[in-house]
């Protein structure tokens, strides 16, 4: 990581892998998005400013989305072609925006808003359904 990076911060992770895994999609629309989706409807931007963040710069040279200094690895609609289109889950978007607030290039104000959306979203899949006692606060 770079030294615009805040100190290790440490969060609780709201909506996993396993929470959207272990639901039956087959039938029904799920908690998965394209660039544009992502970029307009979680962090009010453009798909441009996604793709940029999504690739390695001078300042950042694994990209903007690492999870315990490691590049996140994105999945592609179609898993065999390298070209085919990005599919975000849910619980991509928080570690994202976590990844975002740790190089300071949000704040903690707008990653509570961010993350509002990811738990409103999860409500609305019934993500927490399974999940002991009542959703993170």
């Amino acid at each position: 990581m770079t030294d615009d990076t805040r100190s290790n911060p440490q969060f609780e992770i709201m909506v996993t892998e396993a929470m959207i895994e272990n639901k039956d999609w087959d039938r029904k629309a799920g908690p998965f998005y394209r660039v544009n989706d992502v970029s307009k409807f979680f962090f009010g931007m453009s798909s441009s400013w996604l793709r940029l963040k999504m690739k390695p710069d001078r300042l950042h040279p694994d990209t903007w989305f690492t999870v315990n200094g490691k590049p996140m690895d994105f999945r592609r609609l179609d898993k065999d072609k390298v070209d085919s289109a990005r599919v975000f889950w849910l619980s991509d978007i928080e570690l994202m925006a976590y990844s975002l607030y740790a190089f300071g290039s949000i704040d903690e104000a707008r990653l509570a808003r961010i993350l509002a959306i990811v738990r409103a979203t999860a409500d609305l899949y019934d993500l927490f359904d399974d999940e002991p006692g009542d959703p993170p606060e």
